[in-house]
């Protein structure tokens, strides 16, 4: 039995700063959750960070019975991991593993775009 056969509980409190912008990345056990200011600064954190997240990596998330969501502003914009369904949006954009809020992206470019 490896690490990844198991259930993983994760407790964390980071924060993380991107382009000047404070990302905080928190664990609640099962869920952990990214929190970005704005699109731009997750875009920015994905770019620099996706990389290093290969299939691999975010196959043993789902093993390991662990939930990511990530948020900009307060808003869920996209959740991967265990008992999540990419869906075809999703599939469609090239990020299954995840699925995409279109609900949330669109609340969070239009509250970006009235600011």
């Amino acid at each position: 039995m490896t690490d990844f056969d198991r259930p993983l509980d994760v407790d964390a409190d980071l924060t993380l700063t991107v382009d000047g912008a404070a990302v905080s990345i928190r664990g609640y056990g099962d869920l952990v959750v990214v929190s970005a200011p704005s699109l731009a600064a997750l875009r920015t954190l994905a770019r620099t960070g996706a990389s290093h997240l290969g299939t691999e990596r975010l196959d043993r998330l789902r093993d390991a019975d662990v939930t990511l969501d990530v948020r900009v502003r307060g808003r869920s914009v996209a959740r991967l991991g265990a008992g999540v369904d990419p869906g075809p949006l999703s599939r469609a954009l090239g990020v299954d593993p995840a699925r995409v809020s279109l609900g949330g992206l669109l609340l969070t470019a239009l509250g970006e775009w009235r600011r």
